[in-house]
């Protein structure tokens, strides 16, 4: 592996994603603003596509890069094909998810790269698939996507989440001497930094200038599968199951405590909602980095914390998937009082702040009363007809520029769209 393939990686994915973006705006391949996203302008969906076009043209330009990587190319295409589709005109799940059994299929039959073993989960020995091995996998690898999907609720968390996951396995792989896991991890690393680069609130922007979209979450995330899958069911196997769940765990947990949590309550489990993590984090009050520094931090300590205890304290497997039960099950009743939790701590904070609010104000009040009132000019007994007009309150004006934000952002898209 060359440094100039990872830079030349990078920057091919940054001027692609600088080509398509007015492409994007002119074709109306862009992401609309609405009650239930945070984001204020028309922003275009490019993000995947740079990143599997850039991808895919180094595998084919490079022979036997990586172990059956037309496979993979082919699979990729068939998620990226429906994936731009829905993102463009929305399609139903049952489509996308039988192209994402078809990407599995195409992975277990053609790349003959399936889960056999789930290793030594409850200390009773190696637990063997069998005949269920093609199924177990198309079932872990859909739910590996629909969580990387899911999660992709905020500018750069679903991009920086999948970057986590790779270096994690660019790092295993290096210390293991695999260097064809290595090499393909590491393109992964220089595809998502030029990603992020346009992504992430930095540089002083407010809002992304591109988004990852449905086809950039799903290709990460089935991506992030076949590594892993790679190396720890193959034969160069380094690292077992247990530690997988360790590597993607905030986008697994998360999805699989909102399903379960849509389930209880009667609703579908692929229904869209604002009960996710960074949801929750966003009504608890932080900001859109802020929200995405702390997931990153989690999810690294995660990370690490699962290297510790398989590499350094030499536990059985059983004990590492005992853990993640616990952090599963905890991070779930968490959230299910999340509310609660959430008001007992504006309580706790409207009581300590109430005491110095109200000195304060007494503070003002004895200032503007001995420094005013000698001063104090007399008013008039009547007012003026100007004093007497009414005056829009401040929700009443909010409103109206919200209204007029939006008649202007629709004036922009018909501008853009013609």
């Amino acid at each position: 592996m060359h440094l100039y393939h990872v830079l030349s990686v990078l920057v091919m994915t940054s001027f692609l994603i600088w080509m398509l973006k007015p492409l994007a705006l002119k074709v109306g391949f862009i992401d609309h603003p609405n009650h239930r996203k945070q984001h204020n302008n028309p922003t275009p969906l490019i993000g995947g596509l740079s990143i599997f076009l850039v991808i895919s043209a180094f595998l084919l330009v490079v022979d036997d890069y990586f172990p059956h990587q037309l496979a993979f190319i082919l699979a990729l295409s068939l998620l990226v094909v429906v994936g731009l589709i829905d993102d463009y005109k929305g399609l139903r799940i049952r489509v996308r998810l039988i192209a994402q059994i078809g990407a599995v299929l195409i992975m277990t039959q053609c790349a003959d790269l399936k889960i056999t073993n789930l290793g030594d989960l409850v200390g009773l020995g190696n637990i063997d698939l069998g005949l269920f091995e093609t199924v177990f996998t198309v079932f872990a690898v859909v739910g590996g996507m629909s969580a990387f999907n899911m999660i992709d609720g905020i500018d750069g968390l679903a991009g920086s989440l999948s970057l986590i996951a790779f270096s994690a396995l660019a790092i295993i792989s290096w210390v293991s001497q695999d260097l064809q896991l290595f090499n393909l991890s590491s393109l992964f690393i220089a595809a998502i930094i030029g990603f992020l680069i346009f992504n992430l609130r930095i540089f002083g922007r407010k809002s992304a200038l591109i988004f990852l979209g449905d086809t950039g979450s799903t290709i990460l995330g089935f991506s992030v599968c076949w590594l892993s899958i790679y190396a720890s069911q193959s034969e160069h196997k380094i690292i077992s199951p247990s530690l997988v769940l360790w590597i993607i765990a905030v986008p697994l947990i998360d999805s699989i405590c909102i399903m379960f949590r849509r389930i209880s309550k009667g609703r579908s489990p692929f229904s869209a909602d604002r009960e996710h993590l960074h949801h929750i984090l966003h009504l608890a009050g932080y900001h859109t980095n802020q929200i995405l520094i702390i997931i990153i931090f989690c999810a690294s300590v995660i990370c690490t914390v699962g290297f510790i205890i398989e590499f350094s304290m030499d536990v059985p497997e059983s004990t590492l998937f005992f853990l993640f039960s616990l952090m599963l099950v905890s991070y779930y009743w968490c959230m299910c009082h999340a509310w609660s939790i959430m008001k007992i701590a504006r309580y706790i904070g409207a009581n300590e702040n109430r005491g110095n609010s109200d000195k304060r104000k007494a503070e003002r009040r004895l200032a503007k009363t001995s420094f005013d009132m000698p001063c104090r000019r007399k008013l008039p007994t009547r007012r003026i007809m100007s004093e007497r007009r009414y005056k829009p309150k401040q929700h009443e004006l909010i409103a109206k520029y919200n209204r007029e934000r939006k008649i202007k952002n629709i004036d922009k898209i018909n501008e853009l769209i013609n």
